[in-house]
């Protein structure tokens, strides 16, 4: 790296790498070009300051100090739109200086001078700074003439102190503004050229890598969507549990295209039938793969074992996760899933229901009066060491008593004026509402409550709500 590029990245470095947007880099890049330029012409504009006078040696010596600060600003601030404003305000104070000590007087060499900083305004800053400055300079130009063609001068500075009217030293001088206009012009449409460049490049980078995401996301959506076709066929037909079960519903709603959560029916004869309500551990495609696990679990101890023992079935459950899952092996458990469920078993000719549950509550209604029943305070499978217990509810059920279990998913769900979550006892009182009401009409209203409750909030959590009618 040569020393003019070790010096820039010195100066700039920061500055570049504080900002992303590729049109401010291109003002970082021209500032320090056309600053270094202007700093170049200046030894000659000194020279003949020097020369001509000790007053412009001095004017010339501290336009060159007040440009080399820029470069300070631009390395200590790291900021480009104070270090171009910085730069507007010692041009605008030069420039200015220049015109009270000539009297208002305006040369060619002024002109291009007042060009380059409403060129510097546009270019750099915006429209709105360009033509301020341009009215600026306007207003400094009928200031000039009034000075200098009416006997009512606004100010009188000795001649002495004028720039040369010698014409060969003002061609000279005339050229340094010329230069710089030339030089501030090209830069810009240089840079502006390669930032552009290189935003086409990005597009093109950026489409290939939307193409590509796009693509992978078709994959991975039908992938999903196929696995939902999978889970759907694991899990039981809704209408056989209605055949089955006439005076029920199951509300199922998963937040992903597959589900965490589960229901589960086995009918073990025209009087009895076991029913499941589940929440595996997460949602979406990890908790898809507990609920075939879950299912595939529950299809082997109930119908293949013929074990019909509530209690006994979520104990059996609870081990046949943990050895599936290796977690009572291994030292360092890796996988810590497992779920929460709740399991009604039915006995018809007996009017009798048995309720045994893994952290997950079931609701009883009789009569208008709803009592819950928490159930065992451990989960299926995780990291817990030593015995869970289960136990099991027995009820003697009456015609029309009503039955309510479900997973976390409803009463977590965000929403009402405050966005917060919906409870268990907002779904309390729910249930008491709806119960009175056909058992269809029941799910279509639990759902309705819940769609006005979330209203434009996205759903958090898969929801499953089933409801049986004794």
């Amino acid at each position: 790296m040569n020393p003019v590029s070790k010096f820039k990245n010195f100066i700039i470095g920061d500055a570049l790498l504080r900002t992303e947007d590729v049109f401010e880099q291109v003002k970082v890049q021209v500032l320090f070009s056309f600053t270094l330029f202007f700093l170049v012409l200046n030894i000659p504009y000194s020279i003949v300051s020097y020369l001509h006078s000790t007053f412009h040696f001095i004017f010339a010596l501290s336009s060159t100090l007040a440009l080399a600060a820029v470069f300070v600003v631009l390395k200590k601030v790291k900021d480009i739109k104070w270090a171009v404003y910085f730069y507007i305000f010692n041009h605008l104070t030069q420039n200015f200086t220049h015109f009270i000590i000539n009297n208002g007087k305006i040369e060619l060499q002024g002109l291009l001078f007042f060009l380059l900083i409403i060129l510097f305004g546009f270019l750099m800053v915006n429209r709105t700074c360009g033509f301020s400055l341009l009215v600026m300079v306007i207003v400094m130009y009928f200031i000039g003439m009034y000075n200098t063609h009416t006997a009512y001068a606004l100010f009188s500075v000795p001649a002495k102190y004028a720039d040369p009217v010698n014409e060969q030293i003002t061609s000279f001088l005339t050229v340094i503004p010329l230069l710089l206009n030339s030089f501030l012009v090209s830069q810009f449409v240089k840079a502006k050229q390669k930032a552009e460049q290189q935003i086409k490049e990005q597009k093109v980078k950026l489409e290939s890598a939307y193409e590509e995401m796009t693509a992978q996301k078709h994959d991975i959506v039908s992938s999903i969507n196929y696995a939902q076709k999978i889970q759907f066929a694991v899990l039981p037909r809704e209408e056989n549990i209605y055949r089955s079960i006439p005076s029920s519903f199951i509300l199922y709603k998963p937040r992903d295209i597959v589900s965490g959560d589960f229901f589960w029916f086995h009918e073990i004869d025209a009087n009895n039938y076991i029913i499941v309500c589940a929440d595996c551990t997460g949602h979406g495609v990890p908790g898809a793969f507990m609920t075939v696990i879950g299912t595939s679990l529950l299809n082997q101890i109930v119908i293949e074992n013929k074990t019909q023992s509530p209690a006994k079935i979520l104990f059996e459950l609870d081990h046949k996760i943990t050895t599936t899952l290796k977690q009572e092996k291994e030292k360092t458990i890796t996988v810590q899933d497992g779920m929460d469920l709740s399991l009604l078993s039915v006995n018809k000719l007996k009017k009798e229901v048995i309720i045994t549950s893994a952290k997950r509550p079931v609701a009883f209604i009789r009569d208008k009066e709803l009592q819950e029943f928490k159930g065992s305070k451990f989960s299926l499978g995780g990291m817990v060491i030593g015995e869970k217990v289960f136990e099991e509810i027995k009820i003697d059920y009456k015609e029309d008593d009503i039955l309510y279990f479900y997973t976390d998913g409803y009463t977590d769900q965000f929403g009402g004026a405050k966005g917060k979550k919906f409870s268990s006892k907002r779904l309390r009182e729910a249930f008491l509402e709806i119960h009175t009401l056909p058992i269809t009409e029941q799910k279509q209203k639990l759902d309705s409550i819940m769609n006005t409750w979330r209203g434009k909030l996205e759903q958090v959590d898969d929801i499953l709500v089933m409801g049986i009618k004794l």
